[in-house]
């Protein structure tokens, strides 16, 4: 019996799902911890100001997860003994692969190509990041009473945004190798430990840039351990050369699937994030401010959410690489159902205790209005099924998230533009829920089929219950406390 136990805790301990939702706890734990300090404390410009360098970093974090896919992806092929030269032909696959040692020549190239591109990358969002917050930025910035306190947080933010990034091909490494639970092990460890310095920020000197500090440098303690993790297992790893010379036939055949991740990290950042941006230059800096907390609690949700699939990807791009549907759609569906209970129970604790907590702090900002609350909830349930679809159509290297990514930007940039004026905030949510809509029917018709399978006999126990369960919340906390809420 005591045995049984131990394995029992030892599986729980080794689970990557639990190991990411224990790091996203500690993450959120300290954002809880902010939150009630800072929307209590400062301005409300400063307010504002804060959540839009959430933003930012949530951009940032966005450039990085979609890139991680495609490299995680291929390293995860080749570390199931897939060969470079099969990498294409992966989205025909329909059996079982029986060939599957290591090529560590192969292998070596792969993460030697990896860092050259992330470093290149983060050169890139430096730049453009550093161009989009002179000009988005000043405005909100040159509202708080001291403006140069804004621009310090400001660059410490990019700095450690950009160096996170450029750090980022360490993690690619350890979870192409299914290592996900070491690099979730790192971030809730660093995470716990910062709580002690974050803490004494806030007691002690709750002021914008100090709060700003000790966040970014908690994250990119995060970034540097796992690097030092990352250097020693493959220092470890027999035969794995890091440097290598870069290989144009590689990166030839990655560049077919790093170009479509590019146009759609692009674009699904600026709808998510960048529009945050334009709020705060559209509306009153209440009404931004309101819009910018309501906007940074679903991402938190939707962090869990995301992470929590992420954690399954390595394993996920294993068996599609092997062309093993028997294990790979069981263990698609049980992740997928796990996604959606964690977002249905993130929203109803933010329905249920959102509002009495707020007032309970004496907060300078409120969440938004049932309308915005519903709209948020049913576009950032739609953005993680639509995410978790073409990640999986990703597995196959059947690359299609560029097509999807554009659809949703020629209906969402240019009504939101026409229309802002005539809805107000609400806008956003509804214009991103209305661009993942019209984006459904080539996700539906290409996705579904690289795992030979369709929409309705595959989601009609997967994602359509959990759909129809939201909807029932809406409707019902709309009768039951809705009318008390501003609309």
């Amino acid at each position: 019996m005591l045995e049984e136990s131990y394995q029992m805790v030892a599986t729980l301990f080794r689970s990557p799902v639990l190991a990411s939702w224990f790091a996203a706890g500690v993450t959120l734990f300290n954002s809880i911890i902010a939150i009630p300090i800072v929307i209590s404390i400062l301005s409300v410009e400063e307010i504002n100001v804060w959540f839009l360098f959430f933003s930012v970093v949530a951009l940032a974090q966005g450039v990085q997860f979609g890139f991680n896919g495609t490299f995680v992806r291929f390293i995860a092929y080749s570390n199931s003994g897939v060969r470079i030269s099969e990498f294409a032909s992966i989205k025909d696959l329909k059996k079982i692969s029986t060939e599957s040692f290591l090529n560590i020549g192969e292998f070596s190239t792969i993460i030697g190509l990896t860092k050259y591109v992330y470093g290149v990358l983060s050169i890139i969002f430096f730049i453009l990041i550093l161009l989009l917050g002179n000009v988005g930025l000043s405005s909100p910035i040159g509202l708080l009473e001291n403006p140069s306190e804004g621009w310090v947080a400001w660059f410490i933010v990019v700095f450690v945004a950009t160096m996170v990034i450029y750090l980022g091909h360490y993690r690619i490494f350890l979870e192409g190798t299914n290592h996900v639970v070491t690099v979730q092990r790192v971030l809730a460890i660093v995470n716990l430990v910062g709580l002690g310095a974050i803490l004494s920020v806030l007691i002690l000197k709750p002021t914008l840039v100090a709060i700003v500090l000790v966040y970014q440098v908690v994250a990119l303690i995060s970034a540097l351990v796992i690097a030092f993790i990352a250097k020693r297992k493959m220092s470890s790893t027999t035969g794995l050369v890091s440097s290598v010379a870069f290989d144009q036939n590689l990166f030839s055949i990655i560049w077919e699937s790093v170009w479509k991740s590019g146009i759609t990290v692009l674009i699904a950042s600026s709808v998510k994030h960048a529009s945050a941006i334009l709020v705060a230059q559209w509306f009153p800096v209440g009404e931004s401010a309101s819009y910018q907390f309501t906007k940074r609690l679903f991402d938190v949700i939707e962090n869990f959410v995301q992470i929590t699939f992420q954690a399954k990807l390595p394993l996920l791009a294993s068996l599609r690489g092997k062309g093993d549907f028997m294990n790979l759609l069981p263990a698609l569906a049980e992740i997928q159902r796990i996604s959606f209970s964690v977002f249905l129970i993130g929203y109803l604790t933010l329905l249920l205790i959102g509002d009495p907590i707020l007032s309970l702090i004496g907060s300078n900002v409120e969440v938004g209005g049932y309308t915005l609350l519903v709209l948020f909830s049913f576009s950032t349930f739609f953005s993680r099924w639509s995410g978790i679809m073409l990640a999986i159509s990703n597995q196959s290297n059947n690359v299609i998230e560029h097509k999807s990514a554009i659809i949703v930007a020629s209906i969402f940039f240019p009504l939101i533009y026409l229309f802002y004026e005539d809805f107000g905030v609400e806008i956003v949510p509804f214009c991103t829920l209305l661009a993942l809509l019209f984006a459904m029917p080539i996700v539906i018709k290409q996705a579904y089929s690289t795992i030979h399978t369709n929409f309705f006999t595959y989601e009609l126990t997967v994602t359509i219950p959990f759909l129809l369960a939201l909807l029932l919340i809406n409707v019902s906390f709309y009768f039951l406390v809705g009318i008390q809420l501003p609309k």
